[in-house]
């Protein structure tokens, strides 16, 4: 009887202890843009001057380039940094900048980072061109149609009309793969590209010429997806996917 009250006492103990809250895993590059304000805040990095660059960061750290592009451009975003493609990051101000609403920019708002986005989409809507091409109606390929119209219509890469044209090519696509599902998880990813985070990365790394070839690229993959050429399809939905990561990778200081 003693065994068992023992038992159960302690068995109370547990049962009485506070519960602990679940640990968030938090991104390797927060990690970065927190070490890296403290810095900027403590005077490390003088108001003024660059930050070491890009390729010397990430050996110090012992992370990839990457990592440190997406917390540079985090930064840029907080209003610490100014970044120059091809000359680096200068130190702005200790604090960051109010954002038009009067709030402070908030890095958390971009969780997901626009390369992993990125490589999200191409574990994803490859597959969904190539399924669209045999399960598309007319009233699909009428939509893609009028998302490249809008996209054209657009007076730069940096208009609302633009993007949208583009997010409604591509979820039109993944609806037209006959799978609801597909639709939900595009339209999921490319509701991240309305996060800050994704803005800066196409300000600063994405050339004047890419609207042009997006545009060149859509209709391909449209033209495959109508003539109901699966592999085709795919293949130039994984070719345009490519091409816009391969300018996300480009390095901020890289001349």
């Amino acid at each position: 009887m003693e065994k068992r009250n023992g038992s159960g006492s302690a068995s109370a103990e547990r049962a009485a202890a506070p519960a602990l809250p679940q640990v968030e895993p938090v991104r390797l590059y927060r990690q970065i843009v927190v070490l890296l304000g403290e810095k900027i805040e403590q005077g490390v990095f003088p108001i003024g001057t660059l930050l070491p660059a890009e390729r010397d960061l990430a050996q110090q750290l012992g992370v990839s380039r990457t990592t440190v592009r997406e917390a540079l451009i985090a930064l840029e975003e907080a209003g610490k940094v100014s970044i120059r493609v091809g000359r680096g990051a200068q130190i702005l101000e200790a604090m960051p900048r109010p954002t038009e609403s009067g709030h402070v920019a908030d890095i958390d708002d971009a969780d997901i980072g626009p390369i992993q986005l990125m490589q999200a989409r191409l574990h994803v809507e490859p597959w969904t061109a190539e399924l669209a091409a045999s399960a598309r109606g007319d009233a699909n390929l009428a939509r893609m149609r009028q998302a490249m119209t809008v996209q054209a219509s657009a007076e730069s890469a940096a208009s609302p009309k633009y993007r949208d044209g583009d997010m409604q090519f591509h979820v039109e696509i993944a609806r037209a793969s006959g799978n609801a599902a597909f639709a939900v998880i595009v339209g999921a990813l490319w509701a991240y590209r309305s996060k800050p985070l994704f803005g800066k990365f196409e300000e600063l790394l994405i050339g004047p010429d890419r609207p042009a070839k997006t545009m060149k690229e859509h209709r391909a993959i449209y033209d495959a997806i109508a003539a109901r050429d699966g592999a085709t399809a795919r293949r130039k939905m994984r070719s345009h996917l490519n091409a816009v990561l391969r300018e996300f990778s480009r390095g901020l200081d890289d001349r």
